[in-house]
């Protein structure tokens, strides 16, 4: 329910009388003739800037938190460091780990492809 379905039962009227304690319900000042950000009220500002824009951070915060991608990042760091920790540790001459575990990934693939098309 925004300011107009106030305005249309005459519960929060555009142009309020003279000595109402409250704001007028008009996203824009009177005279503009313009809807343009400057135009915008302070009813404006909070309900197109304001509560717009912390809906959509609502929504990506809550989207990242469902799909669990801090939880996901961290795993991907966590093998990040093993795979660098196992190159360094690793005898001079010797193929990487993160090759190795590449090459593991590839032949795992491969094989999951070969299953599909027999």
């Amino acid at each position: 329910v925004g300011p107009m379905r106030f305005q249309d039962t005459g519960v929060w009227p555009a142009a309020p009388p003279a000595d109402a304690w409250y704001p007028s319900s008009s996203q824009y000042r009177t005279g503009c003739a313009t809807e343009a950000f400057a135009c915008l009220s302070t009813i404006g500002w909070i309900f197109t800037v304001v509560l717009t824009y912390l809906g959509f951070c609502t929504f990506f915060f809550a989207t990242m938190w469902n799909a669990n991608l801090v939880g996901k990042l961290s795993n991907i760091a966590t093998q990040w460091r093993e795979l660098r920790a196992a190159d360094k540790n690793a005898a001079p001459g010797a193929p990487p780990k993160a090759a190795e575990h590449k090459a593991a990934e590839r032949e795992r693939d491969e094989g999951d492809l070969g299953d599909e098309q027999a």
